[in-house]
């Protein structure tokens, strides 16, 4: 695997950048003293390349994370566009509120398998990948389970009979996503971003195209179910071939180190993500109960086309910034900061390009394009936009967290990020109507970005000085775009 060698190559020469072995002797001798400073010019360039080669993975992984992005929007927007037009609203708000119970179950059993494994330094043994692998099989399997029991009573409180089947069935992808083979993480801790968009661009056009085939056959929300389930058995496939997705060839194995290990550091993870589901799910959780499928349909739309900025920043932190960072994590915290800081404004000045030009023309677009019983999104989108901003900022701090092995501040944020969203939309709804509930699910997460970057100012990454000048940045471009779309 061609950059999985190359880490390896990488993390050999940092091991050769640390400081030489301790001399016998109460005075070093002249050429004792040559040699000490040959020894610490040599480790000094050593630093310097292994830097620029990790640099350098960073840059092509970025590459090929943009292009990922740029392909698989655009395959959303086409998609989108087409199902729009072949099925009703309701039929995307009963698909949106079952994948949230299926996602919510998923969430509250998640112990951060993926980022023990791409933080860990036993990340790439075959004994820890195994038992990786074993216990996200095992956490599949149970939460299809669940998600069979959830079924009927989901059905009473949704009013809707229809979840009885399609949960169950679409439930399914997360037995097929726990057999996934680890070759998929080991590509993401040594940034393999080129294979990932190979096997994610693929996935999504055969997802498109039998969606689009089920859609014309059979005009419901089975589309959408049986669509999802096809393309994560293709994943599947492709997982475990060595020839697309190199690595461990799994088997079912519980290394007791291991399992410690992972349990340890995902007990802070597990915690936080049981609080994000109910925080980041609970748009769909409440209004699945305040306001028809219709409704709840052309808000999942509104939701999915506001959300494109900030997907693409999460895949530069989830696919580059956390490799990235945890392979400088053996650097003093002064130069970690300097060189993480570094990185994150250039991500965060994409993202603010990104998402200012969707707060300005999202909506326009939605009237432009899209059915007439979508256009209610058009509101929406800019509200939603606008929310997003300081969620990008605590999203791109996370990353260098985690790499640090700090998972604590995460728990404690998305507690209070779960209150807000639980307490503010019903109240929103019921003082100022939908629009009001809007409002209340883009400002939800503010608590979770005040406890995140105070986490990492007291943990000496102090981003608040970069966040306050980027901010300046994206409201100038926000001012630039508004001008220009007043030409139109």
């Amino acid at each position: 695997m061609e950059q999985t060698a190359s880490t390896e190559e990488t993390l050999a020469a940092l091991a050769v950048g640390s400081s030489g072995p301790a001399r016998s002797g109460s005075a070093p001798s002249r050429a004792g003293g040559a040699l000490a400073a040959a020894e610490v010019a040599a480790d000094t360039t050593a630093a310097s390349v292994n830097y620029r080669t990790l640099e350098s993975m960073a840059m092509n992984a970025t590459f090929w994370t943009v292009l990922d992005y740029g392909a698989s929007t655009l395959m959303r927007v086409v998609s989108s566009l087409i199902m729009t037009r072949l099925l009703l609203p309701a039929a995307f708000g009963e698909a949106g509120l079952v994948m949230t119970l299926i996602v919510g179950v998923t969430l509250l059993s998640d112990i951060g398998l993926a980022p023990s494994v791409i933080q860990n330094k036993r990340g790439d043994e075959p004994a820890f990948l195994n038992t990786v692998w074993t216990i996200q099989a095992m956490r599949g399997a149970a939460i299809w389970v669940v998600a069979l029991l959830l079924a009927y009573p989901a059905s009473v409180f949704y009013r809707d009979p229809h979840l009885l089947r399609v949960l169950p069935v679409l439930a399914l992808i997360t037995v097929l996503n726990g057999l996934n083979g680890t070759g998929l993480i080991t590509l993401s801790k040594h940034m393999g971003v080129k294979r990932l968009f190979l096997l994610d661009f693929s996935t999504q056009l055969v997802s498109t195209a039998v969606t689009i085939g089920l859609a014309l056959w059979l005009h419901s929300v089975w589309a959408l179910v049986l669509g999802n389930v096809g393309s994560n058995v293709y994943r599947l496939v492709l997982s475990h071939m060595r020839s697309v997705v190199p690595g461990t060839r799994n088997r079912f194995q519980l290394d007791r180190s291991a399992v410690r290990e992972i349990v340890h550091f995902g007990k802070w993870i597990f915690l936080g993500t049981a609080a994000f589901f109910f925080a980041s799910q609970a748009d769909r959780l409440v209004l699945g109960r305040l306001v028809s499928l219709t409704t709840l349909g052309v808000y999942s739309v509104a939701f999915q086309i506001s959300d494109i900025p900030r997907a693409v920043i999460n895949a530069f932190s989830n696919k580059i910034g956390l490799p990235f960072a945890s392979k400088l994590n053996h650097l003093p915290m002064d130069e970690f900061r300097t060189r993480f800081l570094m990185y994150r404004r250039y991500v965060l000045l994409a993202g603010a390009v990104l998402l200012s030009t969707m707060v300005v023309w999202g909506g326009w677009v939605i009237t432009k394009v899209y059915p007439a019983r979508f256009h209610d999104a058009s509101w929406m989108i800019p509200i939603l936009a606008l929310g997003l901003w300081h969620t990008l900022l605590y999203n791109t701090t996370a990353p260098a967290m985690l790499a640090r092995g700090v998972a604590t501040y995460n728990a404690g944020g998305n507690a209070l990020y779960a209150g807000t969203m639980l307490v503010g939309i019903p109240l929103a709804f019921h003082a100022f109507g939908l629009r009001g509930a809007i409002v209340a699910i883009a400002a939800g997460d503010l608590p979770l970005y005040c406890v995140t970057q105070a986490g990492a100012v007291r943990h000496g990454l102090k981003p608040l000085v970069q966040d306050a000048g980027l901010t300046a940045v994206y409201i100038v471009l926000l001012l630039g775009q508004y001008g220009l779309h007043r030409l139109f």
